[in-house]
């Protein structure tokens, strides 16, 4: 993997974080990175200047700035159709996962020795590392993937972790839909039903802490839109099969 991969920030607020996730990704990853974008979604704080401050020190560096309104889904959207055409693979991550920057490396190797098609960075299986993730979260996500698995037969044990490495079409061409934090489980869930290889390795989940800003995930406003996918996914496959019958 030699410059043919574009890395997607979704942002809003980071100031505190965006300047160590650029440096720290093109500290341990100027080989393989064709670009960074940061899709900046309605930030009121100086993350939009510091990616400018980047931009004019590596050509690497993107921004995508946003208007209102805002939202997981509709940042990630807009992060896929700004993917370079010259990229063959394309990460999401978000902007507070500086923890998770070494840990991108296992990613690439999966992908490098073992064919995948894509990978996600599981918080649930054997090796990973999860602090600081609340109990109803955990059992919300533990529901959610019990049906996942129940509907779909998937195997996978994280599929709404938005740090995943797939092949960059992937994100190019599915009809992705949410415009909320449930894009993260559509990510996970519509590319495995399409057919596609996807492996998972072990990685890291910190919780934030004070000096790494506030968290945007509210449980009870992202629940209903994890169902909604469910559904959508559902009808998504039954549409694939049809076509295909």
């Amino acid at each position: 993997m030699k410059e043919n991969l574009s890395i997607i920030l979704i942002a809003h607020n980071e100031e505190a974080n965006m300047g160590s996730m650029i440096e720290g990704l093109l500290n341990n990853y100027e080989r393989e990175i064709l670009e960074v974008v940061v899709v900046d979604d309605c930030s009121t704080d100086k993350t939009a200047l510091i990616v400018e401050s980047w931009m004019g020190r590596s050509p690497k560096i993107k921004l995508v700035k946003r208007n209102p309104p805002g939202g997981v889904g509709r940042a990630l959207k807009d992060g896929f159709n700004n993917i370079n055409s010259k990229a063959d693979y394309a990460l999401t991550m978000d902007s507070d996962f500086v923890e998770s920057i070494t840990e991108v490396r296992s990613l690439i190797a999966a992908i490098e020795k073992k064919g995948y098609d894509g990978v996600i960075g599981s918080r649930f299986i054997k090796g990973s590392r999860l602090i600081g993730y609340g109990f109803r979260k955990r059992i919300a996500n533990r529901l959610f993937h019990f049906l996942a698995k129940a509907f779909f037969n998937i195997k996978q044990n994280d599929l709404t972790n938005n740090f995943k490495l797939y092949k960059a079409n992937i994100f190019r061409n599915l009809p992705w839909r949410s415009n909320d934090y449930a894009m993260n489980a559509e990510t996970g869930i519509l590319p495995i039903i399409s057919g596609y290889r996807i492996g998972e390795v072990p990685v890291s989940w910190v919780e934030r802490g004070s000096l790494m800003g506030k968290s945007k995930f509210n449980i009870h406003k992202v629940g209903y839109g994890y169902v909604a996918v469910i559904f959508y996914a559902w009808r998504f496959l039954k549409m694939k099969k049809a076509s295909t019958a």
